[in-house]
């Protein structure tokens, strides 16, 4: 693990978020060191266009950069190079112990923690992001820290990347709006509405927020698509409460989305799919 500057390792507390009558305890969303690998393998990345980005409006190399929610690491290792410390923080034990065994680099530490006790000290850190993990926190307390933590003159940068949409297949977009349905179902719908609506509806904590977009392409086969799936925590939630085998909700995956019209083709064939990914930034006055 690397030398890092200003940043002080505090343990991890899990936090139970309570919505509409549900409560995800956000401490055990990716517990599964199967499913950390699966995310790790096939969640997209932040777009390098994204991490130059927020260079670019810091005006200089950052010397700690700091991104929450980082899960197995897999967008926070975009960022190496591009800044002289990198300090990966996630609630989740497998998350952070995955992306200690995928990525490592002298720049590059990982630890456990929460977005509203970030190991960092007072005025600290040049920039902080969180990637796909923003709509789950607590945002006023999370914010509350990044004032505490952040430079003056620091950048906070929130990210998101949505649900693939079929480039070349009307039926597989048909069947995506069934895998909306069981985010909604089985997620907190006033957060997977965040996302859907490319984090607009989400108010960062200083006056100039900008907004920047960038569309991820990929070539997936269904069971790709179905992988990618398997990494949302609603999806295995679903699984969960129906008492199936990560195998047994893949194939009640593949039933629900031949009831919306999928055929054989369709499911042995490669199609483009392409991810909208937002990023919104603020920086904290001099």
């Amino acid at each position: 693990m690397s030398r890092t500057v200003g940043i002080a390792v505090t343990g991890a507390t899990k936090r139970a978020m309570s919505t509409s009558g549900k409560t995800i305890n956000a401490g055990e969303l990716f517990v599964s060191s199967d499913l950390s690998k699966r995310y790790a393998q096939f969640r997209p990345k932040l777009p390098v266009e994204h991490v130059n980005t927020i260079v670019e409006l810091l005006g200089r190399k950052p010397g700690v950069w700091v991104d929450v929610g980082c899960g197995p690491g897999t967008s926070t290792q975009q960022i190496v190079g591009h800044a002289d410390t990198i300090v990966g923080v996630d609630i989740s034990e497998t998350q952070v112990e995955v992306a200690r065994q995928t990525h490592q680099h002298p720049s590059l530490s990982f630890v456990q923690g929460t977005c509203d006790k970030l190991p960092a000290e007072d005025c600290s850190v040049d920039v902080i992001t969180a990637v796909q993990a923003a709509h789950y926190f607590d945002l006023p307390a999370f914010f509350k820290e990044v004032e505490r933590v952040l430079k003056p003159g620091g950048i906070v940068g929130l990210a998101c990347i949505n649900l693939a949409s079929c480039k070349d297949s009307t039926t597989m977009n048909t069947a995506r709006s069934c895998i909306w349905d069981l985010l909604k179902e089985y997620g907190l719908a006033e957060k997977i509405q965040l996302v859907v609506d490319n984090y607009e509806n989400v108010a960062l904590p200083y006056q100039d927020r900008k907004e920047h977009m960038v569309e991820i392409s990929t070539l997936w086969s269904l069971d790709d698509y179905l992988n990618s799936c398997l990494t949302f925590s609603p999806v295995n939630t679903m699984i969960k409460s129906k008492g199936l085998s990560v195998e047994e909700g893949r194939e009640h995956l593949v039933e629900l989305l031949k009831k919306r019209g999928m055929t054989e083709k369709d499911m042995n064939s490669v199609y483009t799919w392409s991810h909208e990914c937002p990023l919104i930034t603020a920086s904290k006055s001099f």
